[in-house]
């Protein structure tokens, strides 16, 4: 039961955040709010710093058509394309994350670089998680797909 309530949770975060809304031409929503300051990111034992319990994240999504995102039109193979260029352009420093999350990603997140604040264990879809809490800050992922399409995230805190 609290896997399955986790994953609901999850799931509505992250489709607030890149979701269903707005389609693509529309007025965007806000981004998601940060996690208050005061919430800690390492969970603290007597043996010193633990797990990360939550971190900071920008990140870049291209949707394709049947993804749980709106009024896309392009093919799977087309946004898995994009994507890769993205990627490779990202690493060789031809872009800076950010403007091409304001250039490209489908979220409406992008208008802001792509932030989604701090979030913490459980927050989003469990591919998003394993890669956003897989990387050391400043690190940008690989391509990491979940249903509203595929994903690179930059590690932020």
């Amino acid at each position: 039961m609290k896997v399955l309530l986790l994953s609901i949770v999850a799931v509505t975060l992250l489709a607030t955040a890149c979701g269903e809304s707005p389609v693509p031409g529309e007025a965007s929503q806000p981004p998601v709010e940060d996690i208050p300051a005061e919430v800690p990111d390492t969970t603290i034992t007597d043996e010193g710093i633990g797990e990360v319990t939550a971190v900071g994240a920008s990140h870049i999504l291209v949707s394709y058509a049947g993804s749980q995102v709106q009024g896309i039109e392009r093919s799977q193979e087309e946004a898995r394309n994009l994507i890769v260029e993205l990627e490779g352009r990202i690493a060789a420093g031809e872009i800076e994350f950010a403007q091409a999350a304001r250039e490209y990603s489908d979220c409406p997140s992008g208008a802001d670089g792509g932030a989604l604040g701090v979030f913490g264990r459980g927050a989003m879809v469990p591919a998003f998680e394993q890669a956003a809490f897989s990387l050391g800050v400043g690190e940008v992922s690989g391509v990491v797909e979940t249903q509203f399409g595929y994903h690179l995230i930059l590690r932020t805190q």
